[in-house]
This record gives C-alpha cells, structure tokens and sequence, in this order.
C-alpha cells in the first residue's frame, strides 16, 4: 500500500482540532476529497461504526465504505475502508500538544490490484489533497 504522511503545526488547542477532525458534518469545510454521505454522517465516531462517504480523487468520483477502527478522545482516530474495485484505504489522525498549539499528524494509505498502474499519478495527487485540506484546516481553525 502506498503511504503519504503530512504534519501540520496548528494554532489551536487539541480540543478545538479534535473536534474538527470528529465533526464529520464539517468535513466538506476543510476536507478537499469530500463531497457528502451519501447515508448521512454517523452520530457518533466509535471503533466499529460505519459509512458511506462519497469522495472525488483526480477529477473521478467514488464511494468509500469506511469503519471506525480506533477512538482516542483528542489523541488518534483511524478509519479503515474499502472503496470501488477493492480499494483498501486508511486515514489515521495523531494529535500532540504542542506549546499552546497542536501538532497533527495526518497518514493515508490506499491500495489495491486495481491501483497498481497509478499508483504514481494517484500518490502525487493524494499528498496535494492532504497539503489543500491540512491549510484548509488550519484556516478553519483561524
């Protein structure tokens, strides 16, 4: 599986980031890949919940099936899921204070047979989308 690992210094407190990073309603507001649930948002993010969140990779729309594998009230969430053709897919968020701040620690992995001949093209645009929505966090985040 190919893995893209960003880190992002926040003028935020812990708090303020873990709930935006829990607040799925919100994610269209920060998250560049996202464009809706297409069973509406889960209430709550707890290891074993899942959903449907509909994304747009490279200009290709897609539905990604995701579960929630780990919980760690502002310190880590990690979701697994599957997506069209097989797609396997992880996001895994870290938070550490930092001073007044957060450092948040983003890594995304995907993979599949169905990948293998972009793995490339869809490495390079997966890192801009993690680059466009981390400053999209941080400016939600003001």
């Amino acid at each position: 599986m190919a893995t893209i690992t960003k880190e992002a210094e926040l003028n935020a407190s812990v708090d303020d980031v873990w709930a935006k990073l829990t607040d799925l309603e919100g994610y269209s507001d920060w998250l560049s890949i996202h464009t809706g649930y297409p069973d509406g948002a889960p209430d709550e993010l707890t290891p074993g919940t899942t959903f449907k969140e509909s994304v747009m990779v490279m200009g290709m729309p897609g539905e990604v099936t995701w579960t929630v594998k780990e919980v760690e009230p502002a310190s880590s969430l990690e979701l697994t899921g599957v997506g069209p053709m097989g797609v396997q897919l992880r996001n895994a968020y870290r938070l550490e204070p930092n001073g007044d701040g957060t450092k948040l620690v983003c890594e995304s992995e995907f993979g599949g047979d169905a990948l293998a001949a972009m793995e490339g093209p869809l490495s390079n645009a997966s890192e801009q989308a993690l680059t466009e929505s981390l400053k999209n966090l941080e400016a939600q985040l003001g």
